[in-house]
């Protein structure tokens, strides 16, 4: 905007009669000289002789005294005196009432309008009367109240002020010169190119006219008078200037189609020190685009893209052939993405989008499925298209390949379902889908999800190995005779060669043991032998229940015939064939080759070890090698202390002792049996050999003492009543009558606190109420039971009790019940187990001290199972997060980042880039980012992880490339509902 500078008005002011006051014909002449000099613009020596004039006056000269002091202040403030406003304001308070007062106001004014202080401009000039100014100080004040409302903004009031001033004032080229920008700059370029025009004779603006001129050339869209004009009229210019000429030459240029030209100037341009917008990058990249210079092109035509706009579909569109031309596809498809925006130009949308597709699908789908959303967008946009058979083509391909199911899923789901292709493909999806909730141990889905491929039928492939995982879904839920029905429905339909069809027999085996048809079973295991070549842990498996069929036949060399060759497989299952072996070689009388083969096992540690120690134990006593039974039994109790074993080990130490004639050593082990147990069937046996030792010592009374410490019934004829009332009930339960025998268990449990039979009695009720469906009582009466310390039921009991209170969400039961079956569990898999269901019960009940300190349990148990130690950890560190200890939490979130394969992995890989990006690392983000997405995370937040990654290139300055990232996002992440989706789009709405 160019700035003038209207100098104070020539103050002429009214005469008054200084003819009256006592001065002197000399102060009179001089006063005169110095209004003179005031009026011809001589302010400085005006002052001097107003100064002289002031000097001269006596007190009674009062009228000349307020004029001098008047003009002395109108001085200052022409001569740009730091005191100027303080001179009017000074004066307008020593001569309140003066008749130079509107002249102030209006002086006031003046000053601030110069000093650029428009705001106390427009309030002075407001308490100027502006009927009391003559026509000069009217045309003044219009101009600078124009100029006023000029700088604010307002340019219809601006304009009013400016249209008062005549042609003949000395202002109106001041005037013209306004109104004429306000025309040009709203629109009205006639109007303004006369006014302009007009201006080409005034001395204040004939060099910055034709500018104006030239410009409201270029909007009418008359280039060539711009480019005629514009170099001569450029050279002349500033700097500043010269700038926008360039930038206007280079663009009529462009309009010519002169791109050679149109470089040429937009060099100039920057060289002048203009800045390279995004339509000035337009113009530079396409210019050099069609002068085939496509490396460079690709540079500016990237600055021009970001927003959701025109300029942008035209930049991104050419700069992916730019991209294809350089074989960058992957770059190309991102380009084509952001021309694809059907609001803008359809032509260009409809290219676009399918380029976009196709490039997508042969990059490999994108990580969010998009080749398969982009691919059907078409399809749906443009059914018409001639390229839409070769998209529909490209579609089907993309569901075939497609890795996130529930993805393909939903989008094949959109289609018109008619279609053989499609059909075929919505069977496997969903086959594949059904597979998916299979591992991640969702039955329910899976089975829907295969009924629904089932019903499909087109696939003969796939519609037996549906049948297949039918049978597989039936076999876990326990339903194995529709498993084995399921299982005879795949193998007349598969050909021997698939992987399903030896497993198929494998199964079948299984559905065999469970009706006890030993027959049929080996039948099958030999099968799946046969079909099947790995020796891995399923043929090692099969092996043993080979070996157990032929044991259950008492075919015993024939058993360990097959356990030896499920131990010449070297798989985990070893342990147990080792252990049966052991146990069969006994039955054989090889009874050295079995105590052997025990030893061997129990020193070599594994989940039977335990077994192993306590059978040799129990194989020694029955050589009646009581000292080596003894030492082995006692260092089994030491090694075992919570097997379930260990109440009947005592037992046998009891009995061992008794025969080496050491009956204080045997009491005291019948004594651990009776406080390990007091209200067990062990029990009983023990206290009837402590009776005995204590009779044939000839100390009954001491056998009395010893049961009323024991707080046990020592009464012959009660102990014959509380065994008589427990086997009354057994005999109920034992023959099924469920309502009689809980009744009467309740009887004996209520009759019997201290039975020898309690724990029994406690066993079979609780399995009353579960099949009566009585859950509250049924855990109550688990819970009694698990209470009782260990037993043969413990393990059963604890995997039932903390099985049933997750189920009902009494989590701080259930992660008791857990933690407890995990010191109880036998095997490896079922302390893993039992600790994965003790960090879900806890995290599930919500207290953060309780989830930390079970964090910390999890974590100083190696055998606490990758799963358990895994959701551990996350639920410690999320903790940690909501506590604001962020830095604690990233510690972990590593840890849990080495698998992203997981949910927790994903989200823990997701939390450590955030706290890189936090530090302001925005290349280290990046790399995170890139190497998050290789190792095949979760789709939810390897999407979090892009968005993030658009932000680093927003702060890098690349919007093509947040754009892109972004673009990528939004297209291919589904499901479209979780806002994810609405997260990228905000992001991209933020460029625009």
């Amino acid at each position: 905007m160019r700035k003038f500078r209207i100098s104070l008005l020539t103050l002429a002011l009214a005469a008054c009669a200084f003819g009256a006051q006592a001065a002197g014909p000399e102060i009179e002449t001089l006063a005169g000289r110095a209004r003179d000099l005031f009026d011809y613009g001589r302010w400085s020596d005006a002052r001097q002789e107003f100064l002289r004039v002031r000097a001269a006056l006596t007190p009674s000269d009062r009228l000349l005294a307020q004029e001098a002091d008047f003009y002395l202040a109108a001085c200052a403030v022409e001569l740009g005196s730091p005191d100027a406003e303080g001179a009017l304001r000074e004066f307008a308070e020593r001569y309140p009432e003066s008749v130079y007062a509107n002249d102030v106001h209006f002086a006031l004014g003046s000053f601030y309008c110069a000093a650029g202080n428009m705001e106390k401009a427009r309030e002075a000039f407001a308490q100027t009367d502006y009927k009391a100014l003559s026509a000069p100080r009217r045309e003044q004040y219009d101009i600078r109240m124009g100029y006023v409302a000029f700088a604010g903004g307002d340019y219809r009031k601006a304009y009013d002020y400016f249209d008062r001033i005549g042609s003949r004032s000395e202002y109106a080229d001041h005037a013209r010169y306004y109104k004429a920008y306000i025309d040009y700059a709203e629109g009205r370029y006639g109007r303004a190119k006369q006014a302009f025009t007009a201006l080409l004779r005034s001395d204040a603006y004939r060099d910055v006219v034709p500018y104006y001129l030239m410009q409201i050339e270029f909007r009418e869209g008359n280039y060539r008078y711009v480019v005629e004009n514009g170099e001569t009229l450029a050279r002349r210019a500033v700097p500043e200037r010269r700038a926008e000429l360039e930038r206007v030459v280079a663009e009529s240029w462009f309009r010519l189609e002169d791109f050679n030209r149109t470089l040429e100037h937009l060099a100039a341009f920057r060289k002048a020190g203009g800045e390279m917008d995004r339509d000035a990058s337009y113009l530079e990249g396409f210019s050099l685009y069609r002068t085939a210079r496509y490396a460079e092109a690709a540079e500016w035509l990237r600055k021009a893209c970001g927003a959701e706009d025109a300029l942008t579909q035209n930049a991104s569109y050419h700069l992916a052939d730019c991209y294809l031309r350089a074989g960058d596809k992957e770059s190309a498809m991102q380009a084509f993405a952001m021309a694809s925006d059907e609001s803008l130009d359809a032509t260009v949308a409809e290219d676009a989008l399918f380029n976009y597709a196709k490039l997508q699908y042969e990059l490999g789908g994108g990580a969010f499925n998009g080749a398969i959303n982009v691919l059907t967008r078409y399809v749906e946009r443009y059914p018409s298209s001639p390229r839409a058979e070769e998209a529909r083509a490209l579609l089907i391909a993309a569901y075939y390949n497609s890795r996130d199911y529930d993805a393909a899923y939903r989008a094949i789901k959109q289609m018109p379902s008619g279609d053989a292709d499609i059909r075929a493909a919505l069977q496997k999806i969903t086959y594949f889908r059904a597979l998916e909730a299979y591992k991640a141990g969702d039955m329910r889905a899976a089975q829907r999800y295969l009924t629904e491929s089932a019903a499909v039928n087109v696939s003969p492939k796939y519609t037996a190995l549906n049948a297949f995982w039918q049978g597989e879904i039936a076999f876990a839920q326990g339903d194995y005779p529709v498993a084995a029905a399921k299982y005879n429905a795949y193998l007349k339909r598969a050909p021997r060669t698939e992987r399903e069809y030896a497993l198929a027999w494998y199964n079948l085996g299984y559905c065999a043991f469970d009706r006890n048809d030993l027959g049929q079973a080996q039948a099958s295991f030999r099968k799946f032998l046969a079909a099947w070549s790995p020796r891995d842990r399923y043929r090692a498996d099969a092996y043993n229940r080979l070996g157990d069929a032929a044991y259950s036949d008492r075919r015993f060399e024939e058993a360990v015939g097959e356990y030896d060759k499920a131990i010449a497989l070297a798989t985990p299952e070893q342990q147990y064939a080792r252990y049966k072996r052991a146990v069969t070689l006994g039955i054989l009388g090889r009874t050295d080759q079995k105590q052997q083969a025990l030893r061997q096992i129990a020193a070599s540690g594994g989940d039977y070890a335990d077994e192993a120690s306590y059978e040799l134990g129990r194989s020694y006593i029955a050589q009646e090698k009581y000292a080596e039974g003894a030492a082995q039994l006692e260092k089994f109790v030491a090694a075992y202390p919570s097997s379930p074993r260990c109440t009947q080990a005592l037992s046998d130490l009891g009995l061992a002792y008794l025969n080496l004639g050491d009956k204080q050593k045997s009491l005291k082990y019948y004594d651990r049996v009776v406080g390990a147990s007091p209200h067990s069937s062990e029990a009983r046996g023990a206290m009837q050999s402590i009776r005995e030792i204590y009779v044939s010592q000839g100390d009954a009374d001491a056998y009395f003492d010893y049961a009323a410490k024991a707080g046990l019934e020592s009464d012959l004829t009660a102990l014959s009543r509380d065994s008589l009332s427990f086997a009354a009930a057994q005999k109920l339960y034992l023959d099924g009558q469920q309502e009689a025998a809980a009744k009467s268990l309740r009887s004996y449990v209520q009759s019997y606190p201290k039975g020898y039979y309690l724990t029994d009695a406690l066993y079979y009720l609780s399995d009353c109420y579960l099949r009566s469906g009585e859950r509250g009582e049924a855990i109550e009466t688990l819970t009694a039971l698990a209470d009782r310390g260990t037993t043969q039921y413990t393990v059963a009991v604890l995997e039932k009790l903390s099985e049933m209170t997750y189920a009902d969400e009494r989590w701080d039961e259930a992660a008791s019940a857990y933690r407890r079956l995990y010191d109880a569990a036998p095997t490896k898999t079922g302390r893993e187990e039992a600790m994965k269901g003790y960090v879900r019960a806890t995290v599930a009940g919500g207290d953060g001290a309780k989830i930390a300190a079970m964090a910390a349990d999890v974590c100083g148990h190696d055998d606490a199972g990758a799963a358990a130690l895994r959701e551990a950890k996350y639920a410690w560190a999320g903790q940690l997060r909501a506590e604001g200890r962020r830095d604690e939490a990233v510690k972990l979130y590593r840890e849990l980042a080495k698998d992203v394969r997981t949910k927790e992995g994903s989200e823990a890989a997701y939390y450590v880039i955030e706290s890189t990006f936090g530090s302001g690392d925005m290349d280290k983000t990046e790399k995170e980012v890139f190497a998050f997405s290789e190792r095949e995370p979760q789709a939810y937040w390897l999407a979090k992880a892009f968005i993030l990654l658009g932000d680093v290139y927003v702060k890098k300055g690349d919007n093509f490339q947040a754009r892109a990232t972004w673009q990528s996002v939004a297209d291919g992440y589904s499901p479209a509902d979780d806002g994810i989706v609405d997260e990228a789009k905000a992001r991209i709405a933020k460029l625009n």
